[in-house]
């Protein structure tokens, strides 16, 4: 019963549902897909629940016949800018007589560390254990089953708008699917593109979208900042329909088909022909020509990102360079050329590699599949929503019941 995570990825432009099967050998398989189109979620936000809803039972039933079964659970995402960390302490004594530290214990100490003063319109949606201290010794990863007199946990108490927890919790409820958990879309999106080094020396992780550009920070295995731009991938259509005079979906396609992100790699006879709105006739434009208002959006991104880093003294921290992912500019070619322009640094595209999902558009839906397995081996905190709208069909196999959801009463307490 579970053996099976489910990831639903909430996109600005399109719902992504992934469902993954733990196999034999303990590791995650993806055996269903599903992707559709959503109106009802602009910059990152949730504004319109119903047409968010129809797109994640559109993409969730993709997936659903792909992998045969039917899910009633998932891990959501929440944009990086939207949420911030705060660092906190939990500390208890340890209950049983023989002061063996027990998994009740685990859960009272990361409750502790909820204790904490936020603001009004903020609500907690994740804690993330940094390590265990168990009498003084630190560096603990799983302090189950150790001897102590006094356990302690530092953690991140992630935390975000009310408003927006609870707009794309209800969208997904709607869709008859319960939220087993929250997860930041950095620190989800670096667990599929990211390497273990890279997250130790020092990296920028820039998931540019169809709405929003989230860029984050990493440095000791950690998140060390986090921030959003609302300019990205739609912002470069809308640029190439009023340059060109084209209806949106057809600068789209053009954009897809024949965008070049750097200039000087653009070559002056590839050629296409175009219809602008007013003229009668077609017109010819060349690739340099489209690549011109390209690479003018995607320098602005980067540049204004450059200048939020230098400000915020992080750039220093980037030691190994930056990934680039996301379905809004990984695509084109010449962007890792402007990025190195840009930033001064080395750059490259970030892909997961679960087989059948290689693509940039999935890497947060893969990086929720990862980081909720991850989460159920390190006994990370789950929230559950209590109010679920089950019911969508008898199901045609295995189920996903999270054997984790050990605090489920955090959720009634704080929604």
């Amino acid at each position: 019963m579970g053996n099976v995570v489910t990831s639903i990825d909430l996109g600005s432009s399109k719902i992504c549902v992934i469902i993954s099967e733990i196999d034999n050998n303990g590791q995650l398989q993806v055996i269903g897909i599903g992707k559709s189109k959503c109106k009802g979620i602009k910059k990152g936000v949730v504004v319109d629940i119903e047409e968010t809803a129809k797109a994640v039972i559109e993409a969730v039933t993709q997936a659903e016949n792909m992998a045969d079964l039917e899910i009633c659970e998932a891990y959501i995402n929440i944009p990086g800018g939207y949420t911030k960390l705060i660092r906190n302490k939990g500390i208890i004594a340890v209950s049983s007589d023989d002061k063996e530290i027990s998994f009740e214990d685990v859960k009272r100490v990361l409750n502790s560390a909820t204790i904490v003063s936020i603001p009004q319109d903020q609500r907690i949606v994740d804690i993330i254990p940094r390590q265990y201290i168990v009498d003084g010794y630190d560096g603990i990863s799983d302090p189950i089953g150790m001897v102590g007199i006094r356990l302690e946990v530092e953690a991140d108490i992630i935390v975000g708008s009310t408003t927006t927890v609870l707009n794309l919790v209800k969208s997904v409820n709607r869709a008859g699917i319960e939220v087993l958990g929250i997860i930041m879309e950095p620190i989800s999106t670096s667990e599929a593109v990211l390497t273990k080094d890279e997250k130790d020396l020092g990296v920028l992780l820039l998931d540019i979208g169809a709405g929003t550009s989230d860029f984050s920070v990493f440095r000791n295995g950690i998140l060390i900042y986090s921030n959003i731009l609302p300019i990205a991938g739609n912002h470069i259509t809308n640029d190439i329909s009023v340059g060109l005079r084209l209806p949106f979906d057809r600068s789209e396609e053009i954009k897809k088909k024949f965008g070049v992100a750097y200039t000087k790699l653009a070559n002056n006879d590839n050629v296409f022909e175009i219809n602008p709105l007013g003229f009668n006739n077609n017109l010819e434009v060349n690739e340099i020509q489209l690549s011109e208002i390209i690479e003018a959006r995607i320098r602005e991104i980067f540049e204004l990102i450059n200048m939020d880093l230098i400000k915020n003294r992080v750039k220093d921290k980037i030691l190994t360079g930056i990934v680039i992912t996301g379905g809004g500019v990984s695509y084109f070619k010449g962007v890792t050329e402007l990025g190195i322009e840009v930033f001064g640094l080395p750059v490259r595209i970030g892909q997961p590699y679960q087989m059948g999902a290689q693509e940039p558009i999935f890497s947060s839906a893969v990086g929720l599949i990862n980081y909720g397995f991850k989460r159920k081996l390190n006994y990370y905190i789950e929230y559950n929503n209590v109010e679920i709208k089950k019911g969508r069909g008898k199901k045609r196999g295995k189920n996903t019941k999270s054997i984790m959801s050990f605090l489920k009463t955090i959720w009634d307490e704080y929604f």
